[in-house]
Order: C-alpha cells, then sequence, then structure tokens
C-alpha cells in the first residue's frame, strides 16, 4: 500500500510541477504580450506625432503660398488701378482740350 500513496504522491508533484510549469508559460507570454503592445502604442504614437508635423508644415507651406499670391494679386489690382487713372486723365486731358477747340472754333465761327 506504501508504494501506492508514493505513487500517487509523485504523480501529485508531477501535476503540481506541470500546473506551475504551466502558470510560469502563462505569464510570460502574457508578459511578452504586454510588451508587444507596448511597443505597438509606441509605433503608432510616433506615426501619428509625425503625421501631425507633417500636416501642420503642410498647412504652412499653403497659408505662406496663399499669403504670397494674395500680395501678387494686390499688387497687380494696385498697379491696374494707377493704370486705369492714368488712362482716365490722358483721356481727360484730351476730352478738355477737344472742348476748348469746339468752344474757340465756335466763337470764331460767330
Amino acid at each position: 500500500m506504501n508504494d501506492v500513496n508514493d505513487l500517487m504522491q509523485t504523480i501529485l508533484e508531477m501535476d503540481a510541477a506541470q500546473r506551475k510549469a504551466t502558470e510560469k508559460a502563462k505569464l510570460e507570454r502574457t508578459a511578452r504580450l504586454a510588451a508587444l503592445d507596448e511597443q505597438k502604442q509606441k509605433i503608432v504614437a510616433e506615426c501619428n506625432a509625425r503625421e501631425k508635423a507633417e500636416s501642420e508644415a503642410a498647412a504652412k507651406a499653403a497659408e505662406e503660398g496663399n499669403a504670397a499670391a494674395l500680395a501678387a494679386l494686390e499688387k497687380q489690382r494696385q498697379q491696374a488701378a494707377e493704370a486705369m487713372t492714368a488712362a482716365a486723365k490722358a483721356h481727360e486731358a484730351a476730352w478738355c482740350a477737344e472742348l476748348v477747340q469746339r468752344a474757340l472754333g465756335g466763337e470764331a465761327a460767330q
């Protein structure tokens, strides 16, 4: 009977050792998965930060480009306004001269 008890005790010890080994393997696997998840989160955060920085840089470049384009358009508008004013003054002078000649021509005819 002693042998059966020893055999049962050995089986129980082996079973307990196997459960401990299984539990240890589960803990190690859980730790590795947690480390991989943390690494994944870091990569995601880095990608998000890089994407945000690139987006902000593109927005800033577009804004600067828009400002330059607006300045160029304003300069063109100003030049066109000056040219129209100069043309109007030139026509005004020509019309005044024409009116003076007509007026003088009319007085001479009387």
